[in-house]
């Protein structure tokens, strides 16, 4: 009676020890999956950080080529006559008016060119 017991005993320590090992496989195996997927994202952020990194250089690159073209006295001149209206000595500046529409000077109609309604309301008015 105690052999049945003993053995009864050890089947169920040896089951017990079975579920124990089969919950703590899949612990580990749930965990490096979670750190695989940890470690992909990590790949994803380094190629956007170096996608990043190519259009900041390219940036800077742009910048550089701005601040040599800043940095040129023909520049400073340019925005001193620009924007100052400032000039050289013995130099002089005619300020023209801006465009309106598609030409500085207004077209004049004669009364020739002018449409046939408009003379017939300007010969009533």
């Amino acid at each position: 009676m105690q052999a049945a017991h003993t053995e009864k005993h050890n089947r169920l320590g040896k089951d017990v020890f079975k579920a124990i090992f089969l919950i703590l496989a899949w612990l580990i195996i749930f965990s490096l999956a979670k750190d695989v997927l940890h470690i992909e994202e990590g790949f994803g952020r380094v190629k956007e950080t170096k996608i990043r990194l190519k259009q900041e250089e390219q940036s800077n690159v742009e910048l550089t080529k701005k601040y040599e073209t800043v940095r040129t006295e023909e520049y400073r001149e340019k925005m001193i006559r620009e924007q100052l209206n400032m000039q050289k000595e013995g130099e002089v500046i005619a300020v023209l008016p801006k465009k309106l529409g598609g030409s500085a000077v207004p077209e004049i109609k004669t009364k020739k060119e002018m449409e046939n309604w408009r003379k017939w309301l300007e010969l009533i008015l």
